[in-house]
C-alpha cells in the first residue's frame, strides 16, 4: 500500500528504532544513530523535528546565501507540503503559519536543542510536487551563531546516484538517524488522488511514520537534492528540490525572479461529490456500454482554466493537448474516461487570460487527478465454503475489486426463493460460520459494485456433512 510518510494513513514515516545504536554504518545498510555531543555531526544540526498542524515531520534549514553575501536575511526551511497544511488543488503563497522546528536534534543533545517558531508559508504545494518552503521567526545569522548548519539545495543525481537520508525513528524525541542508499528517477508517484510527477525513489532503510520531510542528500556534494514524502512498499518516495534553487536573491526569497520555478499557481476547490479513485463503465441491459465520466465540478480562483486528459501524468507538463481557455464560471468537466482500463489522469491549469500559454512553471504546478478505470461488466457474486472440524460450514464472500458490498438472505431450502426480493439484508462482514444444526440451508447472494450494478442472483445449497 502506498502511503505518505507523515502518518501510516496520511503523513511521513520516520526511521525505525534501532536495537544497536552504533556510530558505525551497519553493513546491511540499516540506519545508524547520529551523535553530536562532541560536535561530530555538525553538518546535520540544521535537520530538525518540525511540528505544525498537529503533524510531526522533519524540516531542513536552507543555506540561502549567495557567494559574497551575508546571512542577515530570514531563515528558511524545506519540508514536505503535507507537513505544513498543504491541500491538493491549492498552491499556498505567503500565508501565516504556526508551529516550530527543533534543531541540534540528536539523542545525546536533548538538553541542547534549539527550537525556533515558524513564521509563514512562503510556498506550499501538493500538486505535481509535495514541497513546502517555510520562513522561520529568526534570521539565518542567528541560527549560525547557535551552531546550526544549513544545507545547500542542489539537483538530484541523474539517472541515479548515492544518497543519504537523515531523519528520526518512530519513537519521537530519540534523535536523528542516517541511512545510505541509491536514489533513482520515478516518473510518477501517487497516494490516492495525490499525484507527484518527476519524483524520485530510493531504497534507504528505516523510514517510518513521522519522517515526512526528511532531507535526501547527495553523497558526493552533500547538497540537499530531495525531500522524503511517502512509502511505496520497501521504497521511499521523494520530491526533488531543484525548483527552489533560483528563488533567492541576496539571501532572501523572491518568487517573482525569472529563475524561480514556483509560480504562477492557482487555487482550486472541488464541488459536489468530488472524485473517486476507482470507477468503471456501466453495462446496460442490452449489453451496450455507458462510459464512465469525470463529473468534476470545482471553483477556481483564476478567471479561466485549461484542461486535458491522459493516461500519463507527465503529459500534464506538456503543453500539447490542453484545451483552449475556459471561463471559470464554466468549471465543470464531464468528458468520458477511457475506454481502456487502467489509470487515467485529469490535468488542470488556472490561467489569467484567454491567451495565457501554459508555461513550464505553470505546468509544474498543474493539478493531476488520478482515477483507476476497472474493466466493464457487471459484478459476479463469489462464495466459498469450507467444512470445519466440528461439522459446521465457514462461508466466505469474496470482495473482488469494484465490489463494495453484498446483499444476502438464507432459509430452509424448500421455502426460500432467491428470486423473491424480500428478505435480503446487507452483509455486515465477509465470513460466517454456519453450525451443522442449521443445515441444510439455502443461501442467496447478490454482489453490488461501486456504481451500484447488481450481479446475477447466486444460489448455494449448504448441506450437512454425511454421517
Amino acid at each position: 500500500m502506498q502511503k505518505p510518510l507523515l502518518l501510516a494513513t496520511l503523513g511521513l514515516m520516520l526511521f525505525s528504532h534501532l536495537a544497536n545504536a552504533s556510530d558505525r554504518p551497519d553493513p546491511l545498510g540499516a540506519p545508524r544513530v547520529l551523535y553530536n555531543s562532541d560536535d561530530q555531526s555538525r553538518q546535520w544540526t540544521g535537520v530538525g523535528r518540525l511540528v505544525s498542524h498537529n503533524r510531526h515531520c522533519i524540516g531542513t534549514l536552507l543555506d540561502s546565501r549567495a557567494a559574497g553575501t551575508d546571512a542577515t536575511g530570514p531563515a528558511y526551511v524545506l519540508t514536505a507540503g503535507h507537513c505544513a497544511g498543504g491541500i491538493n488543488g491549492k498552491i499556498l503563497v505567503d500565508q501565516p503559519l504556526t508551529g516550530s522546528i527543533s534543531f541540534n536534534y540528536f539523542v545525546d543533545t536533548q538538553d541542547q536543542r534549539y527550537t525556533v517558531p515558524l513564521k509563514r508559508t512562503v510556498w506550499n504545494s501538493l500538486q505535481g510536487a509535495d514541497l513546502a518552503l517555510l520562513e522561520l521567526d529568526a534570521t539565518l545569522e542567528q541560527l549560525l551563531a547557535q551552531g546550526i548548519t544549513p544545507l545547500k539545495p542542489g539537483s538530484s543525481p541523474t539517472p541515479e546516484g548515492a544518497v543519504q537520508v537523515v531523519g528520526e525513528p518512530s519513537s519521537l524525541g530519540k534523535g536523528l538517524r542516517l541511512s545510505s542508499c541509491t536514489e533513482r528517477v520515478q516518473p510518477t508517484s501517487s497516494v490516492g488522488n495525490w499525484v507527484w510527477r518527476n519524483a524520485r525513489r530510493n531504497d534507504c532503510q528505516g523510514l517510518d511514520e513521522g519522517a515526512s520531510g526528511s532531507p535526501v542528500v547527495a553523497a558526493d556534494t552533500q547538497h540537499l537534492v530531495s525531500i522524503a514524502n511517502s512509502l511505496h512498499g520497501s521504497e521511499v518516495g521523494a520530491i526533488p528540490v531543484h525548483r527552489v534553487q533560483g528563488c533567492f536573491s541576496a539571501g532572501r526569497v523572491d518568487l517573482e525572479l525569472p529563475t524561480c520555478q514556483l509560480l504562477p499557481g492557482f487555487q482550486l476547490e472541488p464541488q459536489g461529490p468530488g472524485l473517486k479513485t476507482l470507477t468503471k463503465a456501466r453495462t446496460l441491459d442490452d449489453g451496450s456500454i455507458e462510459h464512465a465520466r469525470w463529473n468534476f465540478q470545482f471553483l477556481i480562483d483564476t478567471p479561466r482554466y485549461r484542461y486535458k486528459t491522459s493516461t500519463d501524468a507527465l503529459a500534464c507538463e506538456d503543453p500539447t493537448g490542453y484545451s483552449g481557455t475556459i471561463p471559470a464560471g464554466e468549471a465543470s468537466i464531464n468528458d468520458p474516461i477511457g475506454p481502456e482500463p487502467g489509470t487515467h489522469y485529469l490535468c488542470l491549469l488556472g490561467v489569467q487570460s484567454a491567451d495565457q500559454l501554459p508555461s513550464r512553471a505553470l505546468m509544474a504546478n498543474s493539478l493531476s487527478i488520478a482515477v483507476e478505470l476497472l474493466p466493464p461488466g457487471k459484478p459476479q457474486a463469489q462464495v466459498n465454503t469450507e467444512l470445519l472440524a466440528d461439522g459446521s460450514l465457514r462461508v466466505s464472500w469474496l470482495k473482488t475489486p469494484g465490489i463494495v458490498f453484498y446483499r444476502v438472505k438464507r432459509g430452509a431450502p424448500e421455502t426460500t426463493d432467491c428470486n423473491d426480493p424480500s428478505g435480503y439484508r446487507l452483509l455486515p462482514g465477509y465470513s460466517r460460520d454456519i453450525p451443522a444444526s442449521a443445515l441444510p440451508l439455502k443461501l442467496c447472494s447478490v454482489a453490488i459494485d461501486l456504481i451500484k450494478q447488481s450481479s446475477e442472483l447466486r444460489t448455494d445449497l449448504l448441506q450437512a456433512k454425511a454421517p
